[in-house]
């Protein structure tokens, strides 16, 4: 086995000076080049595409120049061919610098004893486009060095995009991309050749060669340039001639701005030059062109403006998106994004509450709430039409959106984990100001915004699940999965609710009624007549809509069922065509409940129906309207138990009425059938049976504080036995509370009227006045 060898010999060719030289000039070069980078610049205009890559809207980059970024693929064949011709044919064949080309320039500007040719490539050009300096010898030497150096780290292809980029076109105007679309309205890939080679000639004469300024001297070097091309046979003779035919007439114009608030919101959000919205392109021209006929029609009664959004319920992309009804309309607010602004919802939330009751065995779709003046603690709510029904449906209630059952079923449902599940939604305004909520919520005495209450209702016809909006088409954005908000059977009996159509928001006007859709839909009018909400869904899309003023002032005539819903079924006319109902969730089930109070029926219910319920969840109620009462036969007395004597008396049925109902009922002077009056022989009754109000005197004066009002107590003596009593103060219902437990409310000046009410449905009046210190 042969031994290497212990030396390596360096061949002589290798250490020799020149080699040295060499070697340490390339070393110096390559220092040179690692500190001195060329900079390629990335400072392009933002544009917004609409989802299927057309622009809606573009800006000016932060040197307030249009530069929209692109690539060759992207650019005219024609145009492509026209400035490498004339500006660098060799273009795919030097280094970065052409030196035939130079030393014919240097020979020619010596003869002519001044500059007349610069010599300069395609990517001399880039680099002074990038480092632009005076024109000498000295940073034509930099621009070779630099236009070498380009070459060493990019490939042709990449410089000839970087060129198509920066090439000036006049004013602000950079980049073959912004010239098509500033002056012709067009992409540049769809350039003619008579367009593209008046576009090719202005990059060398910008300023001079300004839109819609010298378009005959660009006609004539237009015309120049084909003759001379044709003799290179740069181009056939059939393009040539019409090219030649073309007249091409140069035209500024501004950019586009279409779905103004959506792009400006995306714009502000990505530093992206690019990015591809959600936005349906054809449904927001209809949209806004709906938008801003209807508000035409409601000048007369002072709305001057609203919104509207479109989401596609199974991807979430929003495809309508109108902050305004006229970005444009600077009088009105229209830059404002009334989309993502605080507004009160109304009655709008209602529904949610309702689902929620429903899978937690509150209520079902039959059972009957009490529409009856009620005071929640100083709380007093009324009706949009300052009227009471009494006994109503759970769902009649949502339909007519009563008041008054609203908050009782909150009440009984519990604020607090009512605001738990609206922050579960991610309704920011609610975290933030969730100290300061209270019933009034449920009617509006929040804020909230119309992207989350779409999404809200999106949840619905998305079985309860809850899923983040689209505002782009992009895949690669992370995604919160969907969380599951509500019960899919839920959603279904409120979606089956709020798709009648007998009910008072139901436009009159057949314009907007025919060939409607099957859709859900709420509506919803702030305090004050301040906010106009209807919005509606199917298993395709969820629509909201908001009229009313950013200014918020009042206006008298505004309300969501007649002035929102007509518009939101006109969208919903546009956009859809009789598809497909949600379909039955497996754990919806039916049961028989009675006629009468729609409770799960009783043993002694004679007449039933059949109504929805959430087959897995236990329901907590049962009917008990009827009582049985042992009277005489004329039915003029009845006995207790103490009095009773079975020879003498029959049993009969009455309907047991809850005791604020029976008041209610009392206080209005309403027919009501209710049992004979006790036996006034019976020791019993009249020892313990009694029920009296012990506070306040009855005919008393009161007398409060202007700076500090005082509170009256309420207490009653009651008979024994006696649980409960409800307190009624000026016929509103204070609450039900332990008999023996006295109760503070906060009177008003002048008379008061106070009722309090057994569990039996006796009751006592009296009154008191209040002055002021």
């Amino acid at each position: 086995m042969p031994h290497l060898p212990l030396t390596l010999k360096i061949p002589h060719s290798i250490t020799s000076p020149k080699v040295k030289y060499t070697l340490v000039l390339l070393a110096l070069l390559l220092v040179l080049d690692l500190a001195f980078p060329v900079k390629v610049p990335d400072n392009y205009s933002t544009v917004v595409l609409d989802d299927e890559g057309r622009i809606l809207s573009a800006y000016l980059n932060n040197e307030d120049k249009w530069r929209l970024k692109t690539n060759v693929e992207e650019v005219s064949p024609f145009f492509l061919k026209a400035i490498i011709e004339k500006e660098d044919k060799y273009f795919y064949y030097h280094p970065g610098a052409n030196p035939v080309a130079i030393f014919r320039a240097l020979a020619s500007n010596i003869q002519k004893k001044k500059r007349v040719s610069g010599a300069s490539t395609i990517t001399m050009q880039v680099v002074r486009m990038i480092y632009p300096n005076d024109r000498t010898y000295f940073n034509k030497i930099k621009e070779i060095i630099r236009a070498v150096q380009l070459e060493l780290h990019y490939s042709k292809k990449e410089i000839l995009a970087l060129y198509l980029n920066l090439i000036p076109f006049g004013s602000n105007v950079e980049g073959i991309k912004a010239a098509s679309y500033v002056y012709l309205q067009k992409h540049p890939l769809q350039l003619s050749l008579a367009q593209a080679m008046v576009l090719s000639l202005v990059p060398n004469k910008p300023s001079i060669l300004i839109s819609g300024k010298n378009n005959t001297q660009l006609e004539f070097f237009k015309n120049k340039w084909l003759k001379l091309f044709e003799k290179q046979e740069i181009f056939n003779k059939n393009e040539i001639i019409l090219a030649q035919n073309e007249t091409v007439n140069l035209k500024r114009s501004t950019f586009i701005k279409r779905a103004p608030h959506i792009s400006d919101r995306l714009a502000a959000e990505s530093a992206s030059p690019y990015i591809r919205s959600s936005i349906h392109s054809g449904y927001q021209l209809q949209v806004e062109k709906q938008l801003s006929a209807y508000l035409q029609r409601l000048e007369t009664i002072g709305v001057k403006n609203g919104m509207a959004m479109v989401v596609d319920n199974k991807t979430m992309k929003v495809l309508v998106y109108c902050g305004s009804a006229d970005y444009k309309n600077r009088m009105d607010g229209g830059q404002v994004d009334g989309i993502t602004s605080v507004r009160s919802p109304g009655s709008a939330l209602k529904p949610y509450l309702y689902a929620l009751a429903l899978e937690k065995g509150m209520i079902n779709p039959k059972a009957i709430l009490y529409d009856i003046p009620t005071d929640f603690g100083g709380f007093k709510p009324e009706n949009f039409d300052d009227t009471f029904q009494g006994q109503v449906s759970m769902q009649d209630a949502l339909q007519q959106s009563l008041n008054i059952p609203a908050v009782k079923t909150l009440d009984e449902y519990g604020l607090a984990d009512f605001l738990i599940e609206m922050k579960k939604a991610d309704f920011k305004s609610i975290k933030k100001n969730e100290d300061k909520l209270g019933l009034s919520a449920i009617l509006g005495g929040c804020g909230v915004s119309m992207e989350e209450m779409v999404r809200l209702y999106a949840t619905f016809a998305n079985g309860g699940f809850f899923q983040e909006l689209n505002f782009t088409s992009n895949p690669n954005l992370p995604k919160n999965p969907p969380k599951a908000l509500l019960d899919p059977t839920s959603c279904y009996i409120t979606s089956d609710i709020l798709s009648g159509i007998q009910r008072p928001d139901f436009p009159n006007n057949f314009d907007f009624t025919f060939h409607l859709p099957k859709i859900a839909w709420k509506t919803g009018t702030s305090f004050g007549k301040r906010d106009a909400w209807a919005i509606g869904y199917n298993p395709d899309y969820t629509v909201g809509v908001w009229l009313g003023n950013f200014s918020g002032e009042s206006i008298p005539q505004l309300s969501g069922a007649a002035v929102a819903t007509p518009l939101l079924f006109q969208i919903f006319n546009t956009i859809e065509k009789n598809k497909p109902w949600f379909k039955k969730p497996e754990s919806l089930v039916y049961r028989e409940v009675c006629s009468v109070t729609g409770l799960p029926k009783n043993d002694f219910c004679k007449d039933t129906q059949m109504d929805l319920f959430v087959g897995n969840v236990f329901y907590k109620k049962k009917c008990q309207h009827l009582k049985k009462v042992w009277v005489n036969a004329s039915e003029t007395i009845s006995y207790c138990g103490f009095c009773l004597d079975r020879n003498m008396a029959v049993q009969k049925e009455y309907i047991n009425y809850p005791p604020e109902y029976l008041t209610f009922l009392q206080s209005n002077g309403l027919p009501y059938t209710s049992p004979p009056p006790h036996n006034p022989n019976c020791t019993h009754s009249t020892k313990s049976q009694t029920l009296r109000i012990v506070s306040p005197r009855n005919k008393g004066l009161y007398y409060i504080e202007k700076q500090n009002p005082q509170e009256i107590e309420l207490k009653a003596s009651v008979s024994v036995g006696t649980q409960n009593v409800f307190w009624y103060h000026n016929n509103q219902l204070v609450g039900k509370f332990e008999a023996h437990k006295s109760v503070f409310i906060k009177p008003e000046l002048g008379k008061n009227t106070i009722t309090c009410t057994d569990e039996n449905g006796k009751s006592v009046n009296m009154w008191f006045e209040v002055r002021r210190l």
